[in-house]
């Protein structure tokens, strides 16, 4: 799926575990695209904005949420759980983002 470039940023409020898993899955993501040969890998932005506490634009937002299904598979049993609510806020926001966007068809 291609993350969507333009649109509101999305805020996020994490908590403490949220933001734990958000960041493993984030470097997960960002390692395995260094190793396939990126080397600026595009989720290095979306931890930055995480650990600022600041929203997300839409394609950090989707970045964010490809993470996590990827990381989700096989994460420790401690992070399932945060990180499955946090996958469940991400992809409603990011759902909602592409909704906006759409041409409306009257």
């Amino acid at each position: 799926m291609t993350p969507p470039t333009t649109g509101e940023p999305i805020p996020l409020s994490l908590s403490h575990e949220e933001a734990w898993v958000a960041h493993a899955a984030l470097v997960d993501a960002g390692e395995a695209a260094a190793d396939a040969g990126d080397d600026a890998p595009p989720q290095c932005r979306p931890i930055r904005r995480i650990e600022r506490g600041r929203p997300l634009a839409p394609r950090g937002a989707a970045l964010l949420r490809d993470a996590l299904v990827d990381y989700l598979g096989d994460a420790p049993v401690r992070d399932r759980a945060p990180g499955r609510e946090l996958l469940r806020r991400v992809d409603e926001a990011v759902e909602s983002e592409s909704e906006s966007e759409s041409p409306s068809t009257s």
